[in-house]
This record gives C-alpha cells, sequence and structure tokens, in this order.
C-alpha cells in the first residue's frame, strides 16, 4: 500500500463517519422533516385544485355510465394520480427553496460552512431529498398511476353493467358497441305504465303475469347496425338479462318480440360515430334488391358474453394502464403503433419522475438567485424553468418517437443530465449568493 493511500484512507472513513453522524443526528431529522411537511401541504393543495377543476368532466362521465354517489367518489379518488407526479415535483421544489432560503437567512448555512464540512452535509441532504423524490414518483406514475386508471374503468363498467341489469329509464338511449336502443311507454285505454322490477329490463312493468287488457307496456327499441348498408330493428316488450356467470356469460331472454331486417344506406351513428357492424349470417345482401325481412316470435334466449353488451379490454391492452415493469419488460414482437405509444408513455413517466430528483437542484439555484430585488419573483421562475423541462423533454420524446426500452429511457436521461450539469455548476459558481445571507432581516 502506498503512502497517499494510507493518508487518504483515514480521511474518507473520518469524511463517511462524521456524514453519517450529521444524517444521524436532530439536525438532518428536523431538515427532512420539514421538507416532508411541506410537500405534503403542497401536493395536497394542488390535488384539490385539479379534482375541482376536473369535477365537472368525471361527475359527467360518471352519470352517463350511471354510477352512483360512492362509484362518482371513487373514481374522483382515482383520478387524482394522473396529477401526482407533477404536483410532486413542484412541492419538492417549493418545500427546499423554503427550507434552505430560511436556512441561508439563519445563517445554519454559514456554521455549516464554516465547519469544514459544509458543502457536503448541503449536497447530502439535498441528493438525499432528490432521490426520495425520484422514487416516490416513480412508484407513483409507474405503479399507481396505471391501476387507478384499471379501476376507473372496472368501476364505471360495473356501474353501468349494474344498471342495465336494474332497467331501462324511458326515454333514453343507451349506446353499445353494436346496438343502439331505446324504451318508451306505450299506455293502452288510458292506463298509466307500470313501474319496472329490479332486475328486468322491463317492458310490460311486470315479469311474472303476462299484461293484463288495459294494462301499459314500456316498448323497447334495439337498432342493430349487422352490416355496412344493413340494419336491423328489434321492438319487445319485454327484455331480461340474466348473469353474467364466472366465464363472463350472460343471457338474452326476450318476450313478445319483432325483428325487422332491411336495407339502410344512412346507418345511424352513435354518441362516438358511427356503431361497427357485425356478421350477420341469416341477413339478405344489400348489393341484391331483396325485400325487408321481418320476424315476430314469442320468446327467445340468446347466450352472449358481456363484452358483445359492454366491452371490458384488459389491462395490459392500454398503454396507460401498464404498469412501469410491463412496459420495461414486454416483448418487442408488438404492432409498430402499439410500441411506439408504449415506449413514448415510458418515456413521459421516466421524464416526469426525473424531474422530481432535478426540483432540489432547481431549488438551491432559485435560492442562489435570490435578493431584495428577485425576492417576488425568484420562487415563480423557479416553478416555471422546472415545467419548461418537463415540455421540452415531451417535445423530444415526441420527435424521437422511441420502439425500445433504450431510445425511449437514453434521451431523456442525456437531456436531464446535461440540464443537472448545467444546474449544478451554476450553484457552484454562485456558492457565495447561496451562503451568505442577503435579505433584511426585521
Amino acid at each position: 500500500m502506498s503512502v497517499s493511500s494510507i493518508a487518504t484512507t483515514p480521511a474518507s472513513a473520518g469524511l463517511r463517519a462524521t456524514l453519517a453522524n450529521f444524517l444521524r443526528g436532530d439536525y438532518a431529522r428536523g431538515f427532512f422533516r420539514r421538507i416532508v411537511i411541506q410537500a405534503f401541504a403542497v401536493v395536497i393543495l394542488i390535488e384539490a385544485i385539479f379534482l375541482a377543476e376536473h369535477f365537472t368532466w368525471v361527475f359527467r362521465d360518471a352519470v352517463r355510465h350511471e354510477a352512483d354517489l360512492s362509484g362518482i367518489a371513487l373514481v374522483l379518488i382515482c383520478t387524482s394520480t394522473e396529477i401526482f407526479d407533477l404536483a410532486l415535483a413542484v412541492a419538492i421544489l417549493m418545500a427546499s427553496y423554503v427550507t434552505l432560503l430560511r436556512m441561508r437567512e439563519n445563517r445554519e448555512l454559514l456554521v455549516l460552512f464554516a465547519s469544514g464540512l459544509g458543502p457536503y452535509q448541503l449536497a447530502v441532504l439535498v441528493l438525499i431529498v432528490a432521490l426520495g423524490g425520484e422514487a416516490i414518483s416513480s412508484v407513483g406514475s409507474g405503479l399507481v398511476d396505471p391501476l387507478s386508471r384499471y379501476a376507473q374503468r372496472s368501476i364505471l363498467f360495473s356501474s353501468e353493467l349494474r344498471s342495465l341489469k336494474k332497467g331501462v329509464a324511458k326515454n333514453e338511449f343507451y349506446y353499445f358497441p353494436s346496438y343502439v336502443a331505446y324504451a318508451m311507454d306505450h299506455v293502452r285505454n288510458g292506463a298509466p305504465p307500470p313501474q319496472p322490477e329490479v332486475g328486468v329490463i322491463d317492458a310490460t312493468g311486470a315479469s311474472k303475469p303476462p299484461p293484463q287488457p288495459n294494462r301499459g307496456d314500456r316498448t323497447l327499441f334495439v337498432y342493430q347496425q349487422i352490416g355496412p348498408h344493413t340494419s336491423r330493428i328489434v321492438t319487445a316488450a319485454q327484455a331480461r338479462l340474466d348473469g353474467p356467470d364466472l366465464t363472463g356469460k350472460i343471457a338474452l331472454n326476450l318476450s313478445d318480440f319483432t325483428s325487422h331486417t332491411f336495407a339502410d344506406a344512412h346507418p345511424m351513428a352513435s354518441e362516438t360515430g358511427p356503431t361497427q357492424p357485425i356478421k350477420c349470417l341469416n341477413c339478405p345482401d344489400p348489393t341484391n334488391d331483396s325485400p325487408p325481412v321481418a320476424m315476430k316470435v314469442r320468446d327467445m334466449s340468446q347466450l352472449m358474453m358481456v363484452d358483445q353488451l359492454l366491452p371490458f379490454t384488459a389491462r395490459v391492452s392500454n398503454t396507460v394502464e401498464q404498469t412501469l415493469f410491463e412496459q420495461l419488460f414486454s416483448p418487442n414482437d408488438q404492432p409498430k403503433e402499439f410500441r411506439a405509444e408504449q415506449m413514448r408513455v415510458l418515456a413521459e413517466r421516466f421524464s416526469r419522475s426525473l424531474l422530481s430528483f432535478l426540483a432540489p437542484l432547481i431549488a438551491l439555484l432559485g435560492v442562489s438567485l435570490t435578493n431584495r430585488m428577485t425576492n417576488w419573483f425568484a420562487l415563480p421562475l423557479s416553478c416555471l424553468a422546472l415545467m419548461s423541462v418537463n415540455l421540452v423533454c415531451e417535445s423530444v420524446i415526441t420527435s424521437v418517437a422511441p420502439l425500445s426500452v433504450a431510445g425511449a429511457l437514453l434521451p431523456v436521461l442525456l437531456l436531464y443530465g446535461a440540464i443537472a450539469y448545467a444546474v449544478f455548476a451554476t450553484v457552484v459558481w454562485r456558492h457565495n449568493d447561496v451562503v451568505r445571507p442577503q435579505l433584511a432581516r426585521s
């Protein structure tokens, strides 16, 4: 062992021991406690503003799926994860800025730097905050947010299926992938229409006895596009859904229904566009001049899957609902469009997690630029700089359009590395302004 290594080994060991004792001390715990409390308060404030802004959209979507108050509340809570990574980065920046500025104005940084280990102690504190913020942001955007988005879809699907099994409301349209249903009251001899029973899409108002004379019923109209220019209209006095079972099968039971199949040059459009045609083996060829087909049946039962009525795709088929690990280890033999969208979402999540790592460094730079003249806009400009980094990185991701994990992560890592180096070099250049108090003390 050389003389230089003998001389430097005790020094480096003493530095590590000093930093370890410093981190275990009350001062470091107080620093982290202030950061956590202030960052938590800012996150709650940003989430409250975000939910207040999106409440109308969430409420409209939940009502359209017939969700109850508990379902609306759950969907609203799950929506909060969409902004969590950005809110966390801004919260860490603001909490770090306020805490470091207070330390500077209270001469605490002067004491640390006068002790000889001040730069190392401050660097360790900032680094721990940066790494902790990145870890929390990665878990939030890569695990919690995808599961929350899937939970939103599950809640809305369950609410719509439960509402459909209870009964169809009158004078309302119901849009399905290949169906459009409409229910209306039909009154006979002035008799009031009956109330539908629970569990029945009721047209007659009674599932056990047949409708009596002079008793009203509710007619159910179902429009179905079965070809590019072929449509079918089904009218039924009563419809009931049984199921679903463990395999996802449901039984559609119709009573007193008629079916009319005809050529339709202008198919009806749904809420989101034209309905999707399905194959029909017994339907007339729309290219031939065949007459319309009419059929009247007393009772019919049709077995179908839930997805035929209310489609519910798997979680892994939606890129925004895939977790970070599923995106990192997904196979490459996927469609190009799906793979590009998957890698874009992965790159954006990685970028937003690095925002939380960059936030304490930008806060330290903001402190160095804060004096009596810049006291009022140093923090807003720091937040603006952080959001500008996010926008620049998103534009880079869009222009690169990565198709592999390395192509998605490497440009983001290089960009943030260059920005972090520039911020760190500027902080080192203005280290005197970081330590020396510059605001007037009252």
